[in-house]
């Protein structure tokens, strides 16, 4: 196994890019991979793109998938609305964001490279936030996944999990990231964020709570 390279899920919101600044400082060698799937907020690819540039990865890619695939989620189905909150409310229970095993099926590709490079570290940037509104960023989806991984050796981790989105915003800073090189918004607006939805809800209380 390559023991310095990992591959790194990589959108442009700020905590993945928060983990690609650690994961470099660590000097671990990085494959950054990031997907198309007709999202409303696609324009997180072009920051992806530009951090993936400025961190020097060794390669970046960006897996087409098909959109009918999770056509359930209101983040990809034009014909269903994003819910949207002010600040002080708190969503309970799954979000209708939720995209239907997306992460599962994130992290299987990532598999799939990783044991077809002979790689034995996946990161994903999951934090304590996302655990409440969906079952798919707790850490017990993640200790199910390991379990199969663990046959090819290849262990994914999530080093940001046990962080509140305040917290990673205090890495963030620590790190040096420019959070405006990053976007938080799940139905960006003219590429501008929304404000309103719960992506933008969460990153407003970790910039002002």
């Amino acid at each position: 196994m390559e023991k310095n390279k990992v591959i790194l899920l990589l959108s442009g919101g700020i905590d993945s890019t928060t983990l690609l600044a650690k994961l470099k400082k660590e000097n671990k060698e990085v494959i950054a991979i990031s997907f198309f799937y007709e999202q409303k907020h696609a324009i997180e690819l072009q920051y992806a793109r530009n951090n993936a540039k400025k961190y020097n990865v060794i390669e970046h890619k960006v897996i087409q998938l098909d959109s009918q695939l999770f056509s359930g989620s209101a983040l990809v189905n034009s014909e269903k609305q994003l819910s949207t909150y002010s600040n002080g409310e708190n969503p309970i229970g799954q979000e209708n964001a939720y995209v239907p095993y997306r992460n599962l099926v994130f992290l299987s590709m990532a598999l799939s490279l990783a044991e077809s490079s002979k790689i034995n570290n996946i990161y994903i940037a999951f934090n304590k936030d996302d655990c409440v509104n969906f079952w798919d960023c707790k850490s017990a989806f993640l200790t199910q996944l390991n379990l199969i991984s663990e046959h090819s050796n290849i262990q994914i981790q999530a080093p940001l999990i046990e962080l509140t989105k305040k917290e990673v915003i205090m890495l963030s800073q620590k790190l040096e990231v420019d959070l405006n090189e990053t976007i938080s918004c799940y139905q960006p607006i003219n590429d501008k964020e929304c404000g309103k939805c719960l992506s933008c809800l969460v990153k407003s209380r970790g910039l002002n709570n």
